[in-house]
C-alpha cells in the first residue's frame, strides 16, 4: 500500500513549479545556472553522498555530540517552524520566520550543519562541510532571490528592502501577513519528517561510532581533531 503526500492548497501544482523554475534558468545564465542546474537535478544523491561521508569521515565523541546537539535541535525547530509556513511559490510568506529574515529554511539548515559538524569532531570533515555549505547557499540563495523577484516582482523588493537575508535583526522585526498561520501539513509537504528522521539517524551513527572508538581504544592525533580528542 503506498503511501502519499496530499499537496496542500496553498502549494501550486508541479507543473507550475517547473514552469517556474525554467522561467528562472532563462533569467539566470553563465556558470551560475549550470552549477544551479547540478544541484538542483542531483540533490537527492548529493544528500546521500553527504550523508555516507559524514558517517565515514566523523570521529565523534560522547563530549562532542553533547556540544553539537542543542545546535541540530534548534535548526530543527527553525526548519520545522518555517517548513509550516512556507508554501513555495504560491504566495509571498513574510509571517513567523519569514518575518525575522527572507531565507530562514537555509539558515536553519545551516545551525543543523554546524551541529553536526560539531559532533564529527574531525577538522577535514569540517573543512570541507563548510566550505560545500557556503557554495550551495550562495548559489541556492541568489536563485531564490530571482524567483521571488520573478513571481512577486514590488512585494518581494519591499520585503526584501525590510527584511535581512539570513541573520535576523530584531531590532527591524515587521508583523507579516496576519492571514498567514502555521500549518502541520504545509510543515510535512515540505518534507519536515523525512529532514528530522535523516538527521537523528546520523546523530545515532554519530553515537555508536563513538562508543566503538571509546570501547576499542582508537585515538586518533589530535590535530586530527578539531573540537575534541576521541574519550576513551
Amino acid at each position: 500500500m503506498s503511501h502519499t503526500r496530499t499537496r496542500p492548497e496553498t502549494v501550486p501544482d508541479p507543473a507550475t513549479i517547473r514552469e517556474h523554475n525554467a522561467e528562472i534558468d532563462r533569467l539566470v545564465i553563465g556558470f551560475e545556472s549550470r552549477a544551479d542546474r547540478f544541484l538542483r537535478r542531483h540533490r537527492g544523491k548529493l544528500h546521500l553522498l553527504a550523508f555516507l561521508l559524514a558517517v565515514v569521515w566523523a570521529t565523534p565523541s560522547f563530549l562532542a555530540i553533547l556540544l553539537g546537539l542543542p545546535l541540530v535541535v534548534t535548526g530543527l525547530a527553525l526548519r520545522m517552524w518555517a517548513a509550516g509556513y512556507l508554501a513555495k511559490n504560491a504566495r509571498l510568506c513574510t509571517s513567523g520566520p519569514y518575518a525575522l529574515c527572507r531565507h530562514p529554511m537555509y539558515l536553519a539548515n545551516i545551525i543543523i550543519v554546524v551541529g553536526i559538524l560539531v559532533a564529527g569532531n574531525n577538522a577535514y570533515m569540517t573543512a570541507a562541510g563548510a566550505l560545500l555549505t557556503t557554495l550551495v547557499y550562495v548559489f541556492a540563495i541568489r536563485r531564490e532571490e530571482a524567483l521571488l523577484h520573478y513571481l512577486f516582482n514590488e512585494n518581494y523588493a519591499q520585503y526584501r528592502q525590510r527584511t535581512p537575508c539570513l541573520l535576523p535583526h530584531l531590532t527591524c522585526f515587521q508583523r507579516g501577513n496576519a492571514n498567514e498561520r502555521f500549518s502541520w501539513a504545509l510543515a510535512w509537504y515540505n518534507s519536515i519528517g523525512e529532514q528530522i528522521g535523516g538527521v537523528v539517524l546520523l546523530l545515532i551513527l554519530f553515537v555508536v561510532k563513538a562508543t566503538l572508538l571509546a570501547h576499542f581504544g582508537y585515538y586518533y592525533p589530535v590535530t586530527h581533531g578539531l573540537w575534541l580528542p576521541v574519550l576513551g
